[in-house]
């Protein structure tokens, strides 16, 4: 039997704490999140010169009802890279954690971000119950994220882990699977988190297919884009029990979790409020309607954010969860804005769809792609990273095979030119600091198109 997320109870706690969570609807949610976000929008104009200025022209009460949202003007990543400290609500000395996000396609100002010891605590209460979905007192969590500084990702989610008596180790980013094969068997880990790539190499490198197989481990990919292929790969050969995260540190860094049902992230709807819009127009669309996801902040007290433009396109499931929550249900990541490459016939290619190819092949640990000029075509190299025993060009011409059929590059086959796929002898396997991105390094990009087909 599927059990309700827990999410449920803590958000209706959070909405209206001496009710029982049977009375939580859509609309005592909805009418809780448009409250906050009134307030929200009173707040930032109050404390935020950004938001002061923004928002001058919109009259006192600007929004009325979810409709009205439309009116106002979204928050872009350019404004927290020219100008983050104009964000600020409160005195810098009640900052308590900053972050500053520097993207490999960034030049200039990278994004900055704060937070108030309030504002962390809400993540460690988000963190603490959503991980309560897959964990329990007991079990022994391994934390591959960066956790050594004070108020980092991984160091609040071992914090949170603490509240409900998990034990966790927080060891960073995979920087050479065999070794951490051998942490993960010695503390007899039950949970991995992690980014997908890294936890697939761990899975795929030669340890990890003699000891992890019958394991049953439960494992939660966060982070980056999360391949339907890898959560496949891991519960249908490793037999493992695979939840998703979505969640960016604008949100947080937590945004929404999978239940039981494991087909959708429940969204933390007490503190966040999203929406879906096109990303041309910059309308709201419907649910089920894949668009570029838009997030306010309700209760955040450093740094409210008010209709930021996260880049990531999305959608809301419209079917009920199978777990029974009246919580909605955000789908997984179809892809990056800009990490969507335009090739000369015109058709759009992005990391997601070379993921979901490549990753199929067992020996395939990780991979780069890059588009460069070749004559008057694209070309597409591809790098592998293979496991120690697999055979090099069996694995390599499969990989073509795989990469050839490719819808996009399929109809694109006069206009691009596919090297040769090359192998890595060193393992060098995606460092997580950074999400994966289809490089584009020709001298002229001219190739544009206004859609988002096959997304």
């Amino acid at each position: 039997m599927i059990s309700k997320t827990p999410l449920e109870d803590w958000i209706l706690k959070k909405i209206s704490p001496k009710k029982d969570s049977s009375n939580l609807s859509r609309a005592t949610i909805e009418n809780f999140q448009l409250e906050k976000i009134k307030e929200t929008i009173a707040y930032a104009r109050l404390k935020s010169p950004f938001y002061k200025k923004l928002l001058a022209g919109f009259g006192s009460n600007p929004v009325r009802s979810f409709q009205d949202l439309s009116i106002l003007p979204f928050t872009t990543s350019d404004d927290l890279k020219d100008q983050p400290m104009q964000f600020l609500c409160v005195s810098q000395s009640t900052i308590e954690r900053c972050v500053t996000l520097q993207s490999s396609a960034t030049t200039g100002s990278a994004k900055r971000i704060f937070f108030t010891k309030e504002d962390l605590e809400h993540t460690l209460d988000f963190f603490h119950h959503g991980m309560s979905t897959l964990v329990k007192a007991g079990d022994r969590v391994m934390i591959l994220l960066p956790g050594d500084r004070p108020d980092s990702v991984g160091d609040l989610l071992s914090r949170a882990l603490l509240r409900i008596n998990v034990n966790s180790i927080k060891h960073g980013f995979v920087t050479n699977p065999e070794k951490t094969l051998n942490d993960v068997l010695k503390d007899d880990i039950t949970c991995l988190v992690g980014t997908p790539v890294q936890i697939l190499a761990l899975f795929r490198c030669n340890k990890g297919k003699e000891n992890l197989k019958d394991r049953s481990m439960k494992v939660l990919l966060t982070t980056d884009y999360v391949p339907s292929i890898i959560s496949t790969v891991l519960e249908n050969i490793y037999n493992c029990e695979v939840y998703s995260h979505y969640g960016m540190t604008e949100m947080g860094y937590g945004g929404g979790v999978e239940c039981s049902a494991r087909c959708g992230h429940h969204m933390r709807e007490a503190d966040l409020f999203i929406e879906i819009i096109d990303p041309k127009t910059g309308k709201i669309l419907p649910d089920g309607e894949m668009g570029e996801i838009v997030l306010t902040t309700l209760n955040r007290i450093g740094m409210p954010l008010i209709r930021y433009r996260t880049g990531d396109m999305s959608r809301f499931l419209t079917n009920p969860c199978p777990c029974g929550t009246v919580l909605k249900r955000l789908d997984k990541i179809a892809c990056r804005i800009n990490s969507v490459v335009y090739l000369a016939s015109g058709e759009p290619l992005f990391m997601p769809l070379l993921d979901e190819a490549l990753f199929e092949l067992p020996d395939v640990m990780d991979f780069t792609a890059e588009l460069e000029n070749k004559g008057d075509k694209d070309c597409l190299k591809i790098k592998l990273v293979l496991a120690a025993q697999a055979n090099d060009d069996e694995v390599c011409a499969a990989a073509m095979k795989k990469i050839k059929l490719i819808p996009q590059i399929e109809a694109s086959k006069k206009q691009l030119f596919i090297e040769p796929v090359k192998y890595i002898s060193d393992l060098i396997i995606s460092s997580g600091t950074q999400k994966r991105t289809l490089s584009d390094n020709r001298k002229e990009q001219s190739y544009t198109s206004g859609e988002f087909e096959g997304i």
